[in-house]
């Protein structure tokens, strides 16, 4: 394995599903960690050959599930781990069986997040398309009591105190429900052909971190993570195996970018980074 030294943290070019990795994330964190960021191979959702899985959808449930129960153990007791997955087809639904094995004692389902994207896609004889789901996990035997959990907000003012004045509303902004419809995928100028948007993995990091705390994300494609943790103030391990997608990811994030966080409050439910306009390249190490 390889690894890059980056601002904010470091950039691994090997397979995030093995033990090797799981030791040296472990190193390079410096202990267990409070979030864990996957977004795997759907399987067979896209053309290219990464996507592709040759086995049933209960063979790639249980890599799923492998990778999933080794990494568990570099969570803090009761922290987060989110792995994204898709609907699959008829005859092959390897995330509906992943989130039915993956529960064991100690790793618990505390929610399924649908995010509802702006393109729709479908064909006359069905609905429109619009969603990808997000499974959030919990270490620990109670979901009711996770180790960090910032109350998400969204942009939008609720206008009225609530509907129990014995009870009224703790903010003026509306609470993220788990279908999040505020969230534009990108739509052109993708360095992935899986790219997330930079919204829907703040999230996360805002509700489950504090700063300077590491989020580590085992199939880093663009470097969506490591670019959301850096400009919200935490630290970094992302994992890709691909060399020339991690070629990419390394330039991207060698660049420095300076953010601009809007606490809480009075200004605004969530962070609001911002772009400085100069931005010089970072030194960068590597070693193997």
């Amino acid at each position: 394995m390889r690894v890059v030294e980056l601002p904010g943290g470091h950039a691994v070019l090997g397979d995030s599903t093995t033990r090797e990795a799981f030791e040296l994330a472990l190193s390079l964190a410096g202990g267990l960690v409070p979030l864990i960021i996957a977004d795997p191979p759907y399987g067979n959702v896209l053309s290219d050959a990464w996507d592709r899985w040759d086995g049933n959808d209960r063979n790639m449930a249980q890599w799923m599930c492998g990778w999933t129960h080794l990494w568990r153990d570099a969570l803090h007791p009761n922290a987060a781990f989110y792995v994204w997955g898709g609907i699959g087809q008829p005859g092959f639904r390897p995330f509906f069986r992943y989130l039915v094995d993956v529960e064991r004692p100690g790793l618990k389902l505390a929610n399924l997040i649908t995010w509802k994207k702006r393109r729709a896609y479908g064909v006359q004889h069905n609905y429109l398309f619009t969603r990808e789901e997000c499974a959030y996990l919990i270490n620990g035997p109670d979901i009711k009591k996770p180790r960090c959990f910032n109350v998400p907000l969204l942009a939008e003012k609720r206008g009225y105190a609530g509907y129990d004045p014995k009870h009224p509303a703790l903010s003026d902004f509306y609470r993220r429900t788990n279908v999040w419809t505020d969230v534009t995928e990108v739509m052109r100028g993708k360095l992935h052909p899986a790219q997330k948007p930079d919204r829907v993995i703040e999230v996360p990091i805002e509700v489950h971190t504090l700063t300077g705390e590491c989020v580590i994300d085992l199939f880093a494609g663009s470097g969506t993570t490591a670019r959301a943790a850096g400009r919200l103030g935490r630290r970094f391990i992302v994992f890709e195996r691909d060399e020339a997608t991690f070629g990419s990811l390394v330039d991207r994030l060698s660049v420095n970018e300076e953010a601009a966080v809007v606490p809480l409050g009075d200004e605004g439910p969530h962070a609001q980074p911002q772009e400085a306009p100069d931005r010089k390249p970072a030194r960068r190490r590597t070693r193997r």
